[in-house]
Formats: structure tokens, sequence, C-alpha cells
């Protein structure tokens, strides 16, 4: 993805830098400009706030082989 805009929240994504997967995970929130993303990353690793200039692709990953991915972790509203 090269406009982060068009990313939704609780969207399956993978975190590439220099064409290698670093991370995957949910697309958590960002900003309305899309120059921050927040990823919940799978397997429990927690929450990434992604700068554009941090140099990472973001790529979105096609719902119809997400069938075997778990559900994003559930958000408490506090």
């Amino acid at each position: 993805m090269t406009n982060w805009t068009y990313l939704w929240r609780e969207e399956f994504v993978e975190l590439r830098r220099a064409g290698r997967v670093t991370a995957t995970g949910w697309v958590d929130d960002l900003t309305a400009d899309g120059t921050i993303i927040w990823i919940c990353q799978k397997d429990g690793r927690g929450r990434v706030m992604i700068h554009r200039n941090d140099k990472f692709d973001i790529w979105r990953i096609d719902s119809r082989i997400l069938q075997d991915r778990e559900a994003p972790p559930t958000r408490k509203l506090t």
C-alpha cells in the first residue's frame, strides 16, 4: 500500500522492510492523513506505531486467504 489512508481498522496486513516480512497484524488505528498507523501484531507481540518515514511497506492480505487467520484482539473501551 502506498497510500495508508485506504487501509481500514481490523484489516490484516504484513509489514515489510527491504522486501522481507518483519511482522503481521491487524490495523488498530491510523491518522486521517495516513502518515501514522498502529498495528496490533500477531502472536501477542504488542501494538506498534509506524510512521511513514520508518521505511516499512504495508501489504494488505487478501481476504480470500485470510480464512486461517485468528480474529483480531478485542479492544476494551475505557
